[in-house]
């Protein structure tokens, strides 16, 4: 593994973590204000400066509020809003998978880059084998002289096929299963995504073996 693969995956990993982080505690707080001892108690598995971090980062995203003595931290009018929506949103969602993603990508020009992504996930928005509950596009910024940036999600599906094919025609870079804890699969469900699976890896193939032809015809012009 490259260092720049490296980096990206630890990267992905510090978002995931400060993002499970995040909803466990908006989790905690939608139950009533806490203070960050109460937290702490709470969620023994982080680390007490994770906690402070992750409730500074949240502050300043305005996603939760502070006050008395000691001080104790309340959702924003917002949030609580937003989660009364969410659960509206889950509700009417009937599809038996859903995930967090990451759909990464890096170019030598940052108006390229941009206007790709917003078109992906446009598309994503619009697909209707696809039910979003939230997504966004992170701000542009530069590594190993590139620029990069990466979008994610919160994404269901009502199959395996789907979420074989959620990952193939969208780039997924990594994703994380949020329900269910199983899942039964129809074997014609199986036929299907296994035969994604093929197509693409035939796919593959078909393009390299393209790329070495065009190679070599090239190395015989010189």
């Amino acid at each position: 593994m490259d260092e720049s693969t490296s980096f990206r995956e630890e990267e992905i990993k510090k978002q995931y973590n400060l993002k499970e982080l995040r909803e466990v505690i908006a989790k905690s707080l939608s139950k009533g204000p806490k203070t960050d001892n109460d937290l702490r108690k709470e969620i023994p598995e982080a680390k007490y400066e994770e906690i402070l971090n992750v409730l500074k980062n949240m502050l300043s995203l305005k996603l939760i509020k502070k006050d008395g003595f000691p001080v104790k931290y309340s959702l924003s009018e917002g949030i609580l809003k937003t989660l009364e929506k969410r659960k509206e949103l889950s509700d009417t969602d009937k599809h038996i998978i859903r995930a967090n993603l990451i759909i990464e990508s890096k170019s030598n020009d940052k108006g390229l880059l941009r206007t790709a992504m917003e078109k992906i996930l446009d598309s994503l928005k619009k697909d209707e084998n696809y039910f979003i509950y939230e997504s966004s596009l992170a701000d542009i910024v530069v590594h190993d002289d590139l620029f990069s940036t990466y979008i994610s999600a919160e994404v269901s599906c009502s199959d395996l096929f789907n979420l074989f094919r959620l990952v193939y025609f969208y780039g997924v870079t990594s994703i994380d299963i949020i329900k269910p804890d199983k899942l039964n699969v129809p074997v014609s469900d199986l036929q299907s995504s296994l035969t994604t699976i093929v197509d693409m890896i035939h796919g593959y193939a078909d393009m390299i073996y393209e790329l070495k032809n065009k190679n070599d015809v090239l190395s015989k012009k010189k």
